[in-house]
Parts: structure tokens; sequence; C-alpha cells
């Protein structure tokens, strides 16, 4: 018999009793959250991510995989020495060369699809859509997960948020909008604000509590008979949009116009830039997800078809990139968050090893590079390789779950935690894939 009144696992007492309850009816079970207590007695509780998503799929020749010695059409560009001894990139990243012992390379990566959409579903998921239509999530994106699962690590923020706007794959799907991003616009341009924090004009907070307080008194009737917890969940995302709009957390997290003007240069005076300054500005607030969309001026998409650039286009978008990148890492180890806030940058896919006839790469999703760093995990290290012609992985091949594996370790989520989809059936977080153990050694 269950003992209630037991403080771990092997027992819950009264109250996380009813909680677990409640909880159920989001998909939410008791044995999820026994082990999510296991994991979490060896994981820090305050721990975040920034995702950097290079959006259109980048070249890994023309940025962290070049290849020095091999055919002509695999180096169109220099590369350069970083600090770590032996390791190259190519020309246009001296920034992030001069701290590269700052980060894991992952150069292995694989999936075999060459589809933006399929692709960008199974980076920001771990699994291969089924019936994808365009811009909808099958699965529950990752930053979904988090908001779930972990939640914001401070009151009055959100857990995941998205810069600049949304991403398309980046939605809860069976787990619910309420844990979709909160969207934000450019942080770059000279009128931002963000929509939906500031009260209309007349509303006052005490007319705002007064408001709360009429919803709460004429739903009282109606949690009487609530027997799936939908109430419940109601009334913590009403609380969790009060708490955003009347405190003053929020607002301060999101005024980038209160950074120094210097260290806004520093990052660099582009979308992307302000983008991840505002992440560390959010992460340092409390926010547990911020995803940046890496699409400055264009993707990397760089086909050199019509409507966008060949890899000449890796000349604007790698500096803007190296700039953005390298002072995020530099910040957050200045302000002591290098080791609670882990940095991970990869897109949906890599590109070809030859060049075509439009002088761009085409889809490629045989093997590509991610880039991690911060967490407290160990880096300065390069995991994995591709062949000659940067084609194939030559050894140590990862996929699209190893990384989400990583992330999820490194927050204390367990990958065996199994929501409840649409049809009642519970689905494992990843349906295989673990963390890469090379940073948690």
């Amino acid at each position: 018999m269950l003992n209630l009144l037991s403080p771990d696992c092997s027992g819950i007492n009264r109250r996380e009793f009813l909680r677990i309850g409640s909880l159920a009816a989001g998909g939410v079970t008791l044995a999820d959250v026994c082990r999510q207590r296991a994991l979490g007695r060896e994981a820090r509780n305050d721990t975040a991510v920034i995702q950097v998503f290079m959006c259109g799929g980048p070249s890994q020749h023309d940025t962290f995989d070049p290849k020095p010695l091999g055919p002509a059409e695999c180096r169109p560009f220099d590369s350069i020495e970083t600090r770590m001894p032996g390791v190259r990139v190519t020309e246009f990243f001296p920034r992030l060369a001069a701290i590269f012992d700052e980060f894991s390379v992952v150069r292995s990566i694989h999936h075999g699809d060459g589809s933006h959409n399929h692709s960008v579903h199974w980076m920001q998921t771990g699994r291969y859509p089924r019936n994808l239509a365009i811009s909808q999530t099958e699965f529950p994106a990752t930053g979904t997960v988090i908001a779930k699962y972990r939640g914001a690590n401070a009151p009055g923020v959100p857990p995941n948020v998205a810069i600049p706007d949304g991403f398309y794959c980046s939605t809860g799907a069976y787990l619910g909008s309420r844990y979709d991003p909160m969207e934000i616009p450019d942080p770059n341009k000279p009128d931002f604000n963000v929509p939906n924090l500031k009260l209309i004009d007349g509303i006052t907070t005490n007319r705002l509590d007064d408001r709360l307080q009429i919803l709460r008194g004429l739903d009282r009737f109606r949690r009487d008979v609530d027997t799936r917890g939908q109430f419940a969940a109601m009334d913590a995302f009403q609380t969790a949009a009060y708490d955003m709009i009347s405190g003053p957390a929020v607002q301060r997290a999101f005024d980038i116009n209160n950074e120094d003007p210097r260290l806004r240069d520093r990052y660099g005076r582009t979308r992307l830039g302000q983008g991840c300054l505002l992440a560390r500005r959010l992460v340092e607030a409390g926010v547990t997800f911020v995803n940046v969309k890496d699409y400055e001026f264009f993707e990397w998409d760089l086909h050199g078809t019509v409507g966008g650039p060949g890899i000449e286009g890796t000349k604007t978008k790698g500096p803007h990139l190296d700039m953005a990148l390298s002072s995020l890492i530099l910040d957050l180890r200045e302000r002591g968050l290098i080791d609670r806030v882990l940095v991970q940058v990869f897109g949906e896919f890599g590109r070809t090893s030859n060049i075509n006839t439009t002088a761009g790469r085409d889809h490629w999703g045989n093997v590509f590079t991610a880039l991690y760093a911060g967490g407290g995990l160990r880096h300065g290290q390069v995991i994995g390789s591709s062949d000659a012609k940067g084609a194939l992985p030559l050894d140590r091949p990862l996929g699209p779950t190893d990384l989400l594996a990583t992330m999820y370790r490194f927050l204390g989520i367990s990958t065996d935690l199994s929501p409840i989809d649409y049809a009642g059936r519970p689905i494992p977080l990843l349906p295989n894939g673990e963390p890469i153990r090379e940073m948690f050694g």
C-alpha cells in the first residue's frame, strides 16, 4: 500500500497526492513526478537554455567544419586557427576563434532528410513528423516541454520565449497552447516594444485586481463540478498572465534600452545581435528557454537561386553571428551566468560539399555541425568528425535526439516522461537518443 505520508517517491504526502491528481488531467502521472524528483536531485533548478537556431541550414564547410585540405569546392573561403589547438573555423569567425575553447563542436550530426519543414520539426521536437502540415507541430517542441515540466525560474516571467517572433514547429501540439512561446518582435527596431505587457488605457492595477476577483467568483461554482482539472490549469495560466502584466520583472527584462550602448554595440546592432542580448537579459530575469532565430537579412539557405545569394551570403551572415555569439558567451561569463546557462547553436541540416551551378550549396541532412557552450559542462573539444569532403559522418555519428537529450539532461528533464497525446496515448518525449557523454565527463 502507498504510504501517503512518506516524503520521497516510495510514498508521497497528501498535498502532493492531490496535486498529482490535478496534473494527471494534463498528462503528468505519478511515475512522471517520481522520475523528475529523482533527476532533480542531480540537477540545478535555476538552469536555462539559449538556443540560436540558424534558419535555413548553414554549410558546415563554410562555418565550423572547414576542409582546408579538401577539394576546391569544399574550401571557397580561407580558414583560421582557433584557441583549440589544431581546430580551425572559416575566416568569418575571428571573435569566436579567440574563445573557441569555450565550445564543444559536434561535427557528426546527421538525420538524412533534406526538407526544411520536416528537418526543422525533427530538430525542434526530436521526432520526424508523420503527417506534417507547413507551420504546424505534430509533436511538442522543446520549449513547450520545458515550459510544462520546468516552468520559469522566477515568478512573473514566461518560461518559453521566441525572438524575434515565432518559428514554425515551435508550439505545444497535444501539450496545449498555454506552453507555446511568448513571441517577441525584432529588438533591434527603434520602436521596439513587447505587445500585451502594458495595461489598456484607463485600466489600473487596482481595477485589474477587481476584474480578476470577479472572474474567480463567476468560475467558483463551475470548479465544484470540474473533474478534469481544466479550471486549475486555467487559473494557473491567468495568474501567470496577471503577474506579467502587473509586476515589474518582465518590463525590466524586456527594456533593452536600459543596457549600456557600448554593450549593445558589442553584440551588434542587428536583429540577431540584439536578440542574443535580450536573451541574456531574459535568462538573467528567470526565463528558462529562449529561442533566438538567426534570420539576419536572409536565411542560411544559400542556394544562389532567385530570392537569395549563394555561398557569398556567408560573408554577410558569418560576421553577424560571430559578433553576436561571441559577445553572448563573454557576457554570460562576466555576469557569472555561464555555468547555469547552456547555449546551443544549430540549424535544421547542412549543405552539400559541391557548389551548384548558381554558386550555392543545396540541402544536405547527411552531416552537419552544432556548437555548445556554458552550462557548467565540459567544453574545449571536438566531438565526432565528418569525412574529407564534409559529406558524411566519419566517427561518432549523432542525431537530433542526442542533441535534445543533452539539453533535457542539463535541465533535469527526464526523457522517460510520457505526456498524453490527443488519442489518450502516452508518448515518450524522445523515441531514442542519449545525452552526449563527452560533455558530462
